[in-house]
């Protein structure tokens, strides 16, 4: 650690604004850095070098020309190590208690400084692997990750949930110190953590602030972990789903968007629906309908509308389907192909 002379003249500019003495600073080799008088710059300090070489607050009571003047120096340490001198010129008496305080305040910035930087670069290496570790397919053969980790002190081996947050920052909660976040998109936080106790308080903060929030289940295997929580949101988004926060809530619709199940005939007729108000009334029925488990009543109650007007509805559905509600499969193909109708519908309401 050596001192930086910009930082060493801002620090004399400052105290001396308080002090009516001049300051200097000195280098590790007695060479003044920063100094109220600024033709000493560059210039060696002949009491500086003998403070460098004991380590001891060295007062100057005769005058070396423009190599020193009477006053007292103080040394600047850093880790046990004199990195520098402090020297201001005076009656060594009134002077070195203003010395030490300069010198105590000197330390403190500069280990503040170094503290700074340290955590920085160990964030920008952090920062790094959670980028590396979140896009890597096999870890078990990836030697470098792995060693990266354990210089990290991070246990790959602990299955961890993979939390996605709709955000574009996350400065207002507090999280597990040993969990990990960092930004998977400009919209999009990731945290990773390893307890459900934090899992479910990064819940609950979501919903406070109502934030979309997509939960893996727990796994080692991050990356995949974090599709399942970009899925989650997805899929909640695409089929307008509420009150979905975990991918096992959504699984399996995700899995049917993924198959490539529906027919074009059947997205084209639920397309028709659209352009008359009694095709309005029947896709707000079916929604209804399979939002209530295919309960007729359930269905009628929640629509506000009488039982056999529901049935008359589904059997309108049915006809321009050629399915029919009261068979099984005829049921699961309807509703596999309304739900590739909804994400139609919210894919084409974002273009």
């Amino acid at each position: 650690m050596k001192l930086d002379p910009q930082l060493a003249q801002s620090i004399v500019d400052k105290m001396m604004g308080s002090i009516p003495y001049n300051i200097n600073m000195m280098n590790e080799k007695g060479y003044i850095i920063a100094s109220g008088d600024k033709n000493r710059i560059n210039t060696l300090h002949i009491g500086a070098i003998d403070t460098i070489q004991s380590g001891k607050t060295k007062p100057m009571v005769e005058s070396f020309g423009k190599f020193g003047q009477p006053g007292v120096n103080i040394p600047v340490e850093f880790n046990g190590e004199t990195i520098g001198v402090i020297g201001i010129t005076g009656d060594p008496k009134k002077v070195t208690p203003l010395a030490s305080l300069l010198k105590i305040s000197t330390e403190l910035l500069i280990s503040q400084i170094h503290n700074t930087k340290v955590e920085g670069q160990r964030q920008e290496s952090l920062n790094h692997f959670l980028y590396q570790w979140s896009n890597a397919d096999n870890l078990i053969n990836n030697e470098e990750l792995k060693l990266r980790a354990q210089t990290l002190k991070i246990d790959l081996t602990i299955p961890r949930y993979a939390i996605i947050v709709e955000t574009k920052n996350l400065s207002q909660l507090q999280l597990n110190p040993t969990d990990f976040t960092f930004s998977k998109t400009p919209e999009q936080q990731l945290i990773i953590t390893k307890n459900e106790s934090d899992l479910l308080r990064y819940l609950k903060f979501c919903q406070e602030n109502h934030l979309k929030i997509g939960i893996s289940e727990r796994s080692t295997d991050l990356k995949a972990s974090i599709k399942q929580a970009q899925d989650t949101i997805k899929v909640s988004k695409e089929l307008g789903l509420t009150d979905t926060y975990y991918f096992n809530q959504i699984s399996f619709l995700n899995h049917v968007l993924e198959s490539n199940l529906h027919s074009r005939r059947a997205l084209s007729i639920f397309k028709s629906f659209l352009k008359t108000k009694a095709g309005l009334e029947l896709l707000e029925t079916l929604d209804c309908y399979f939002k209530h488990n295919g309960n007729v009543t359930e269905t009628s109650n929640a629509l506000k509308v009488h039982r056999n007007t529901t049935n008359y509805r589904l059997n309108n559905i049915s006809e321009y389907f050629g399915l029919s509600l009261h068979d099984l499969p005829d049921t699961l193909q309807l509703y596999v192909n309304y739900l590739y109708f909804k994400k139609y519908l919210y894919e084409h309401e974002q273009e």
